[in-house]
């Protein structure tokens, strides 16, 4: 395999382990406006999230759901 191709494969999967990263990023972003939409409170959300308290109310602020 030539230098170029090995290059070539490593950019791909460290394109794809900050695709995963991403991802799951946004999945908790989603977690955490849906149960707070919902009446979660924010230690609960954080429990369930895996996410600090001060997280996830910097989440929400970010998107206006607290001020």
């Amino acid at each position: 395999m030539t230098t170029y191709a090995k290059l070539k494969q490593e950019g791909k999967i460290e394109g794809k382990i900050e695709g995963r990263k991403e991802g799951k990023i946004e999945g908790k972003i989603e977690v955490v406006l849906k149960s707070y939409e919902s009446g979660l409170s924010i230690s609960l959300i954080a429990n369930i999230t895996g996410l600090t308290e001060e997280e996830v109310y910097k989440i929400l602020k970010e998107h206006g759901k607290i001020s």
